[in-house]
């Protein structure tokens, strides 16, 4: 692996890793102060999000799900791409809520710096029937 390679992927892991904090800092680490954070497929009806937008959303799901964490999964190696300096993977999360466990699958898409140590670009693919009906069930705003 190439230098800028491994960094990329450095970035990506370090912020899945620290999402798990579930702190307002922590959420948006490694992300550039003016990183977009986007929902998808268009039919979540989520608007793109700053940092301070991001992070006040998993402010609000922390008192639902305080031990929300990602998960790499193994079944998709990650691709890492040094031209576009963008990682794409498959993550599912997992926590406790008062509602049942928090398990929604996902593709992130992450878009970084030209160095690879900031993350200026955040994109969630969200397994939307599950999120919906989790939503709904605890009432969360999106």
């Amino acid at each position: 692996m190439s230098s800028l390679r491994d960094q990329l992927w450095k970035t990506a892991k370090a912020a899945f890793d620290e999402y798990g904090k579930m702190t307002a800092e922590s959420v948006i680490a490694h992300r550039s102060p003016d990183c977009v954070h986007r929902m998808f497929p268009a039919s979540t009806g989520v608007a793109n999000r700053t940092n301070k937008e991001y992070s006040d959303f998993v402010m609000e799901l922390k008192k639902t799900v305080p031990n929300l964490r990602l998960i790499i999964q193994d079944d998709f190696e990650p691709i890492v791409d040094e031209t576009t300096r963008q990682v794409l993977a498959h993550l599912k999360s997992a926590g406790d809520s008062p509602y049942g466990p928090c398990e929604t699958e996902y593709f992130m898409a992450l878009k970084m710096n030209e160095d690879g140590t900031q993350i200026v670009e955040f994109v969630e693919f969200v397994d939307t029937a599950y999120t919906a009906e989790f939503i709904k069930k605890a009432g969360l705003k999106v």
